[in-house]
């Protein structure tokens, strides 16, 4: 087993070598001339651009027989650009929000399915939820991942609520696909999605989606807290807030409902 890990290990680290190599040179590479480079055997060199070739992160010129990166790359590099961007742009809003409400503010993206953290500001108060950028949560009982299903066609919701399933979290939270279906509904016409202590015992969150220039929902941002803070008398107050702010944002990214 140890010898696997560190042959994978391996495998991962001359990948990586061949992909800074090409990336160094953008007319291609053929395999002869990147294994001197590289200072690996042909055979090795050809196998792994087989497997970025499948993968997308490289391309091969049929006639030239060269590599050179691939649009996956491209790829990647736009969503950690426009993440990069999101954060700058949402930042002080984000700030703003934690200001008004004192609770803890979150902006989340869908990854895969599931909504990650990419930026929180945190409350002084000592009683606080508990989250980490990075960290991954389920769409499907988060103010967060409701907030941004709820603008997204209906048959990718489908989609990634059965490829994730619905597992119960709390006594509150909704496992049936056509009652959540109908409760986004009711999300996307109020502009704003509630977690009623559906994802965590004892925390309330309340959300609202965030969009680009194209109109397309980007992220979500969310206030949380405890629910005897964030009470259900509280919750209008908030959503209105929240709208406000994340409203803010999208117009920060060029859209205007």
């Amino acid at each position: 087993m140890k010898g696997s890990k560190i042959k994978n290990i391996q495998s991962l680290d001359r990948a990586i070598q061949i992909l800074e190599v090409l990336g160094n040179n953008p007319s291609g590479m053929g395999v002869s001339e990147l294994s001197r480079v590289v200072n690996l055997p042909k055979s090795t060199v050809h196998r792994i651009l087989d497997t970025l070739l499948q993968k997308g992160y490289v391309e091969k010129n049929s006639e030239k027989e060269k590599y050179k990166l691939g649009l996956k790359i491209v790829e990647l590099s736009n969503k950690i650009l426009a993440n990069m961007e999101l954060r700058s742009e949402a930042r002080p809003y984000l700030e703003e929000l934690m200001n008004y409400v004192n609770e803890v503010v979150h902006l989340c993206v869908l990854r895969d399915g599931e909504m990650v953290y990419i930026d929180k500001v945190e409350c002084p108060n000592p009683i606080r939820m508990y989250s980490q950028i990075g960290r991954r949560i389920p769409v499907h009982c988060t103010a967060v991942g409701k907030a941004t299903l709820a603008f997204l066609p209906k048959d990718e919701v489908i989609r990634i609520l059965e490829m994730k399933g619905m597992p119960r979290k709390t006594q509150n939270t909704i496992t049936d696909l056509q009652q959540l279906l109908n409760h986004l509904e009711e999300v996307r016409r109020l502009g704003y999605a509630v977690d009623d202590i559906e994802h965590e015992e004892g925390i309330r969150c309340v959300a609202a989606p965030i969009f680009d220039g194209t109109g397309q929902v980007v992220a979500a941002i969310s206030v949380a807290g405890p629910d005897f803070r964030i009470t259900i008398e509280r919750i209008p107050e908030l959503a209105d807030k929240v709208r406000e702010v994340a409203q803010k944002i999208s117009q920060r990214l060029g859209y205007f409902a």
